[in-house]
C-alpha cells in the first residue's frame, strides 16, 4: 500500500463513464488507487475502461455511495474542488496549497472531492468540506473537464511528496475528528442554537458561518464530546 492508498477520490454525480475510465487513469499514473462514485448517473462499462487505458484495477476497486455524508464519513480533511467564487464562508486555497497541507497530515483520512460535470458541486455540498481548492486558469475560458483537473491536484501532491519538507513544521492530524462524529457535533449545535433562538429559521448564512468557525479549528472527538457534553447542559438547563 502507497502513502496515497488512504486518500479518498470521490465523483459526485458523474454524468458520463468516459469521465471515469480518464479520471481513473489520471489517478494511477500519479500512484493513487481510492476511487468512490456518489451517486453517478452512468454506469461503468466498456466505454470506461477504455479511457482509463491500463488502469482498470482502479475501475475494478471503485466503491459507491449513495450521497456525500457517507463518502466522507470517516475522513477528516476534505476538498472540494470549485471552478468559481462561492457565496459560503469557506477558505479557497490553490493545489500547490493543498499539497502541502496534505503531506502536513501524512496524507491520511483525506478526500480529494469533484463534483458533476455540468454544475459542479453545489453549496451544500462544498460546504460538508473542510476547504475548498480552486485551480487558476484563463479567466475567458475556465472550463477544466474532471480528469485534466484530477490530473492537476494529485500532481502537485505527487511532486510534493517526493521532496524533502524538513523545514515545515508537521503536524500530526490523525486524531482529529471524523466527518460523521464532526457533522452530529454541528447538527446537535444547530439544533440548541434554533432553540435558545440564537438561529432563526430564514438566516442560514449564520449557522454556515458557524460552522466553518469549527471546521477551522481541527477538532478532535474528544474535544467534540466535551462540546456536545455543553450543548447537553444548555438543553437540560432550558428545560
Amino acid at each position: 500500500m502507497n502513502s496515497f492508498s488512504n486518500i479518498k477520490i470521490i465523483l459526485v454525480e458523474t454524468s458520463h463513464p468516459g469521465n471515469i475510465g480518464s479520471a481513473a487513469r489520471a489517478m494511477k499514473t500519479m500512484g493513487f488507487d481510492n476511487l468512490n462514485l456518489v451517486n453517478p448517473k452512468c454506469k461503468v462499462n466498456e466505454i470506461s475502461y477504455a479511457m482509463a487505458s491500463n488502469a482498470g484495477d482502479v475501475l475494478d476497486n471503485i466503491e459507491i455511495h449513495k450521497d456525500l455524508c457517507e463518502a466522507i464519513g470517516n475522513c477528516n480533511y476534505i476538498v472540494g474542488a470549485t471552478a468559481r467564487q462561492r457565496d459560503i464562508p469557506i477558505e479557497i486555497i490553490n493545489p500547490k496549497e493543498f499539497a502541502i497541507k496534505a503531506k502536513h497530515r501524512n496524507y491520511q483520512n483525506l478526500a480529494i472531492v469533484l463534483g458533476n460535470e455540468a454544475r459542479g458541486l453545489t453549496n451544500d455540498q462544498l460546504s460538508l468540506c473542510s476547504i475548498g481548492l480552486h485551480i487558476p486558469s484563463n479567466k475567458n475560458y475556465s472550463s477544466l473537464n474532471i480528469a485534466s483537473s484530477l490530473q492537476i491536484i494529485l500532481y502537485e501532491m505527487l511532486f510534493e511528496s517526493e521532496h524533502d519538507a524538513s523545514y515545515i513544521n508537521k503536524i500530526d492530524k490523525n486524531d482529529v475528528a471524523p466527518h460523521k462524529v464532526f457533522n452530529n457535533f454541528l447538527q446537535h449545535m444547530d439544533k440548541v442554537l434554533k432553540d435558545i433562538d440564537f438561529i432563526k429559521d430564514d438566516r442560514p448564512m449564520i449557522s454556515r458561518k458557524i460552522n466553518h468557525i469549527f471546521k477551522k479549528a481541527d477538532l478532535s472527538e474528544e474535544e467534540i464530546n466535551i462540546l456536545r457534553g455543553i450543548l447537553s447542559a444548555i438543553e437540560n438547563h432550558s428545560q
